[in-house]
């Protein structure tokens, strides 16, 4: 390497000058000498690593109470270094959008936009999560979590609907912890359903703490979330017996009316199944889609049917039997709402979300529907439509393979002596709950058990006036004057070829009788 060569380029008064000035021209300490004439301090830029041709390099010497500077090279950004990193103008926009708040996978397709050849998802995650831990608040030790508890511990006033607050919390140590998180909007939600869901998530707290997240859905089947709860275990059912609790003892003072849970929906958990005691007179619903994966990994792992029967009964009719579409009335089935909620800024979008997106207590029935109902109410026998008591009735499906009458009898005797003849009546018809006054209304079909609304309600509401048929397009009439007479025409035609025919056929008969 060849020898530098120095240049004096400046001279200050002061160390403090030249502090300032290494501070404006974005320039760092590289080493410091000490020699019997004075102080000798080396500065090169701040992004030496960046860039291989980089030999810049300053120089302060002390001569006599003066600060001389020296100069060695000059900047040289021509050429990068290669690397590994996101380059620093990228990193500086994913920190700006992360600052902004927005999520991850936003920032991923901004950048894909702006970036269209860049395809590191990775290490954009990596910026997000380096800059929000810069961000967030410390918490390090336990006395700092009960402190940031004591902070939020209070409810906040009413007109403070957005507020965060930690109704009740448990922080003794690790493996003993349960605080809960929620805002009065959030806790509002409760007062219009008596559904509760329930979840686990570890994809969020750094120290791998469970986090769970309840809440519950509206009859148009949309998830609204009530709160969270960082847990220290989601095994033991003491956990879930504390936020039944709390939730009992909250709720009220936020809604100003009483809250009973009924149901309760979550997956296989026994922690959450030993709780029910809690919850008395509430029924612990099994999540279907879990349901339905755990038999599929059972049935490919299990050849022996026989061992396969011995599970599914134990599992899914004693342990937890209802998980079945239908196991409760315009109640989900499923906890998909839950599952794929973004956990990400929970707090922060959940009560902005929970006004813009009302919690919806009737059904919407779409004009689809409505036509398919019109359709189907064309097409059955009225006749057909059976009153059962006093607020069930029972319809023909639109195949029907038997009678509504006979589809009554074989319900009472249960009597099918095969798979297909019980398949073929389940198909036959429908059973329908009108107890409530207005929809939803219970349906035995798996549009009206999954959607809450199908075309056997609406189309009997229709029969009976309760809601507007819909107006059929029809055929528009042609250009021109209506030919009034093109009937009348066409009937004499017929009759005048008729008669012309009767006088040719008698015609040979009276020349031979002339004969």
């Amino acid at each position: 390497m060849s020898r530098r060569t120095w240049h004096e380029c400046l001279s200050f008064t002061s160390e403090n000058d030249i502090v300032s000035f290494i501070k404006e021209n974005n320039i760092s300490t590289y080493h410091t000498e000490h020699f019997q004439a004075g102080k000798t301090i080396t500065y090169r830029c701040t992004e030496y690593r960046k860039y291989s041709l980089f030999r810049f390099q300053l120089k302060s010497r002390e001569f006599n109470n003066k600060f001389i500077l020296f100069k060695s090279e000059s900047h040289d950004h021509s050429q990068r270094n290669d690397t590994t990193r996101l380059k620093s103008p990228v990193r500086d926009i994913v920190r700006q959008m992360s600052d902004k708040g927005m999520t991850q996978t936003q920032i991923r397709k901004a950048v894909s936009v702006i970036h269209p050849s860049l395809t590191v998802d990775t290490k954009i995650k990596n910026v997000v999560q380096y800059s929000r831990l810069k961000t967030r608040k410390n918490i390090i030790s336990i006395d700092d979590l009960q402190k940031w508890c004591n902070q939020y511990f209070n409810c906040p006033s009413s007109d403070k609907l957005h507020d965060i607050f930690v109704p009740y919390y448990e922080a003794i140590d690790i493996d003993h912890i349960f605080i809960c998180i929620t805002t009065r909007q959030l806790l509002s939600m409760c007062k219009y359903s008596s559904t509760l869901a329930i979840d686990c998530t570890y994809k969020i707290a750094w120290n791998e703490l469970p986090l769970l997240v309840f809440g519950t859905s509206d009859f148009n089947r949309h998830f609204h979330p009530v709160g969270l709860c960082l847990i220290s275990t989601d095994k033991a059912a003491d956990t879930f017996k504390t936020l039944f609790r709390v939730l009992k003892s909250c709720v009220p003072l936020i809604i100003q009316q009483s809250y009973d849970i009924t149901h309760v929906m979550a997956d296989g958990a026994p922690g959450i199944t030993s709780a029910m005691c809690e919850l008395p007179n509430a029924r612990r619903l099994m999540c279907w889609a879990h349901a339905a994966r755990l038999m599929i990994m059972k049935w490919t792992a299990d050849k022996d049917l026989d061992i396969f029967r011995k599970y599914f009964e134990d599992q899914w009719l004693l342990s937890l039997p209802f998980w079945y579409k239908g196991s409760a009335n315009l109640i989900p089935s499923t906890n998909n709402g839950i599952e794929s909620f973004n956990a990400e800024r929970m707090l922060y979008d959940w009560p902005l979300a929970s006004i813009s997106t009302l919690y919806a207590i009737q059904i919407e029935f779409n004009d689809d529907l409505a036509a398919r109902a019109y359709k189907w109410l064309q097409k059955i026998d009225r006749t057909k439509v059976l009153h059962l008591g006093a607020a069930s009735y029972l319809v023909p499906s639109s195949e029907p393979k038997m009678d509504t009458l006979l589809w009554v009898q074989h319900y009472h005797s249960i009597s099918w002596n095969s798979y297909d003849k019980f398949i073929d009546w389940l198909n036959s018809a429908r059973l329908l709950d009108f107890s409530r006054l207005t929809p939803p209304l219970f349906c035995s079909c798996k549009h009206g058990l999954k959607e809450y609304s199908c075309i056997h309600s609406l189309g009997l509401l229709m029969m009976w006036g309760h809601r507007k048929i819909p107006q059929q397009l029809g055929i528009r009439r042609g250009k021109g004057r209506p030919k009034k007479v093109k009937l009348a025409l066409t009937k004499d035609c017929i009759l005048y070829f008729r008669s012309k025919k009767k006088r040719a056929m008698a015609e040979p008969t009276t020349s031979s009788s002339n004969m």
